[in-house]
């Protein structure tokens, strides 16, 4: 199994890719609460959705290289 070794860059690429994510997440949460066109909204969800399946995997990638300094 591959080892995780993130050079300080590539730590703070995934910190900002996790911000940029919740972001969006935030963002298409909102404008789905606000539209009235039902295939709209589900679009809108399922964005959320994916967005947050992305934010789990670059946290997962996080957590194995903070636990390894630990």
């Amino acid at each position: 199994m591959r080892q995780n070794n993130f050079t300080k860059k590539e730590l703070a690429y995934l910190e900002d890719a996790l911000q940029m994510e919740n972001l969006c997440i935030a963002k298409c949460s909102v404008y789905a609460d606000q539209c009235e066109d039902h295939d709209l909204k589900d679009m809108m969800f399922s964005i959320a959705k994916n967005k947050r399946h992305h934010a789990n995997i670059i946290k997962q990638e996080l957590g194995k290289f903070e636990s390894q300094y630990q």
